[in-house]
């Protein structure tokens, strides 16, 4: 699926490209790739699914979660993401809108080439990817459409596999995530509800707290409090998208510490406040939606999803 990491410019070129064409409507074929644009509404999902093609997917805008190998990822706006052809996942997409681009991406183009191959047959799941000027780039192509598009396109997408596959030889060489820090990881995710510093996790396994931070920033994309606000927050957004408990409720569960701080933190990682994010998921009239309503549940609004 897809999303866009920060940039410097005040306009980056996709919401150029965005103004003058349906980002749906967006795609292109060249030699060795079949590029397309593409939105996710809030709340959709697809099924478990696999690619013909080894796919590349960059989030533009919004977040999604994919389910995969018995884990999760949480794909955040940035985030770069290799799937090998042939490997079955699915996707929701809980929280807001979601906007990307997906690469099918044609094997037998790098036949020749032995670390591309090997790159496509593996996964590459990059939080923060910092790409998001080459896709800047190859969506305001797809926007022009000219016959030169195609010549541009394709020399973006080689020059980025080319760094992809030399960058993932020099870390195999190099680095292998020590069990500590996946140890780390999975106790974020099992205790992001509780009351967790970098301290206490530091000594559970067993390391300094400056090198827990450093390491877990450097593998994951995020650190590790930003890693549990995301997290409580997902999980809030479940809560409120499939049950009738209360939001004050919703935000101590959570881990918050009350309503005010957790529809502060929703509203900025969301873009909008719980109570708006449960309306807009169900069908309920505005007057149900209070801060602390306890909505009649009638099922997801909005349009089905398209598979990617």
């Amino acid at each position: 699926m897809w999303q866009r990491g920060s940039c410097s410019r005040e306009a980056p070129l996709y919401e150029t490209a965005r103004k003058r064409q349906n980002l749906n409507a967006l795609g292109l074929r060249v030699p060795g790739f079949d590029i397309s644009a593409g939105v996710h509404a809030a709340g959709s999902v697809l099924p478990a699914h696999a690619h013909a093609d080894p796919t590349l997917c960059y989030v533009l805008n919004g977040r999604f979660t994919e389910y995969s190998k018995g884990r999760s990822l949480d794909c955040v706006t940035g985030t770069l993401k290799l799937t090998a052809a042939g490997e079955t996942h699915s996707n929701r997409f809980p929280h807001a809108e979601a906007q990307g681009i997906r690469v099918d991406i044609d094997r037998a183009r790098f036949a020749e080439s032995t670390a591309v191959l090997r790159l496509l047959d593996g996964e590459l799941f990059l939080p923060g990817a910092g790409v998001a000027p080459v896709f800047d780039r190859v969506l305001a192509e797809l926007a022009t459409g000219d016959d030169a598009a195609g010549i541009v396109v394709e020399g973006l997408l080689l020059e980025l596999l080319g760094r992809l596959a030399r960058e993932r030889h020099t870390s195999e060489a190099s680095y292998s995530m020590p069990a500590w820090l996946r140890q780390a990881d999975e106790r974020v995710h099992a205790s992001f509800a509780e009351s967790l510093s970098l301290s206490q996790l530091a000594r559970d396994v067993g390391v300094d707290p400056s090198t827990l931070s450093r390491a877990y920033r450097a593998a994951f994309g995020v650190s590790v409090g930003v890693r549990v606000r995301l997290l409580r927050v997902e999980w809030a957004a479940r809560e409120l998208a499939t049950t009738a408990e209360r939001i004050s409720v919703i935000a101590l569960r959570a881990g918050f510490c009350d309503q005010a701080h957790f529809t502060n933190v929703f509203r900025r990682i969301v873009g909008t406040s719980p109570a708006r994010y449960r309306q807009l998921r169900f069908s309920m009239s505005p007057a149900d939606a209070g801060e602390d309503a306890v909505p009649q549940l009638r099922g997801p609004v909005g349009p089905a999803p398209s598979r990617l």
